[in-house]
């Protein structure tokens, strides 16, 4: 073979061969470019788990933080009352009045912080009375169905119960109601029930602060189907430290270093039979007061409270209703400006859940003029509208 042949061979191996070598390259591309897709899809597939992962994550983050705000929430119970006063009375002295006021305004915030612990924070206001003040605030420990209770705070003292179904506070509550910071410890049983307390009252004796103040209740209560009964008796030293008598002692004296603290005894009883009820209740100083600090007749003072009340409840076009009548009275108490005796009779009438209109007349004898009073009567009429949530 010459080199022209030779030459020519090799040409001719080359044209034949690039279409192999041209299909070889496309392939090699097709190839690439699927394992370029394949790998794309891969990723996209791998970010879209990702995303879905993400927002199950967002999703239960969502929920955990609504979870937490029911649960935060269902441990909250914020109630109140709101109450509004019309009255008109002639008094023992003077020309008659009239009025229309803020009875009360209060509002109560409790929370358990856990099955053991509970706080409570109360606010209070009381036109002419009281400004806007903490009323209540207190720590309570108790197991859920334990028959202990552990209380500290600010609170009305567990001495007498005052309850009545008329407008006005009875004459043993103008006496012995004590609202005091203090420590308490109770425990209830099958039916049975008793507290401690003790509390650096607002009284000094000797001018000393620490702790003087205590006292003690102890009850018992049962129902049966429609009828049921309680009676308590309580004990305080200090009955000096009632909202009342401490106020005029501080008048009395311009201070509260008392010369020595004077303690009361109050027993209580309740009956209901039905829609009938009957209850009582009577408490006493168990000496006299100094008699600069709190005066009757020209000596110290012991004075004492009482009452009695009945009523009745039933319905008025499907709402709650009670009728009550009450008869009550006071022994050397004139220095509180309480009466001697008091005559009540009153009405409540539920207008629409949460809110009932009450009206009230009160009676009342003053003191002799032997014992410094005028011994006039006074009359009373108030109506009172309560909105409570």
């Amino acid at each position: 073979m010459d080199s022209k042949t030779a030459t020519l061979a090799v040409f001719s191996t080359i044209i034949w061969s690039m279409p192999a070598l041209a299909q070889t390259s496309v392939q090699d591309r097709l190839a690439n470019t699927e394992q370029r897709i394949q790998y794309l899809e891969k990723r996209i597939v791998a970010q879209d788990n990702v995303i879905v992962q993400k927002h199950r994550e967002i999703s239960k983050l969502k929920k955990d933080e609504a979870a937490r705000a029911d649960r935060w929430f269902s441990k909250i119970d914020l109630n109140g009352a709101v109450q509004l006063q019309a009255s008109h009375g002639s008094p023992f002295t003077g020309p008659t009045t009239s009025d229309a006021t803020v009875k009360e305004a209060t509002i109560g915030l409790t929370t358990r912080v856990h099955d053991w612990v509970t706080a409570e924070i109360g606010l209070k206001y009381e036109e002419d009375d009281t400004p806007l003040e903490v009323d209540v605030a207190t720590i309570a420990i108790a197991p859920p169905k334990g028959p202990w209770r552990l209380k500290g705070g600010q609170f009305t003292l567990p001495f007498g119960t005052f309850e009545t179904n008329l407008v006005s506070t009875t004459l043993a509550g103008e006496v012995g109601e004590t609202r005091e910071t203090a420590l308490s410890a109770g425990l209830e049983s099958n039916g049975f029930s008793g507290t401690v307390y003790a509390f650096n009252g607002t009284n000094k004796e000797g001018g000393d602060s620490r702790i003087e103040g205590f006292g003690a209740t102890a009850g018992y209560a049962q129902e049966t189907g429609n009828s049921g009964f309680a009676v308590d008796v309580g004990y305080i030293n200090d009955v000096g430290d009632s909202n009342n008598l401490q106020t005029t002692i501080s008048d009395t004296l311009g201070s509260n270093n008392v010369s020595r603290h004077v303690g009361a005894w109050i027993v209580g009883s309740k009956v209901h039979y039905g829609p009938v009820s009957l209850s009582g209740e009577y408490l006493t100083a168990v000496e006299d007061f100094a008699a600069g600090e709190v005066l009757f007749n020209g000596a110290g003072a012991q004075p004492s409270a009482w009452s009695v009340e009945t009523a009745y409840g039933f319905k008025i076009v499907d709402q709650d209703a009670t009728v009550a009548v009450s008869y009550q009275g006071t022994d050397e108490a004139l220095a509180l400006s309480l009466p001697e005796r008091r005559f009540l009779a009153g009405i409540s009438v539920g207008i629409v859940e949460h809110a009932s209109l009450a009206f009230e007349w009160a009676h009342d004898w003053d003191y002799g003029t032997g014992d410094g009073g005028t011994g006039k009567t006074a009359d009373t009429v108030k109506a009172v509208l309560t909105v409570e949530f």
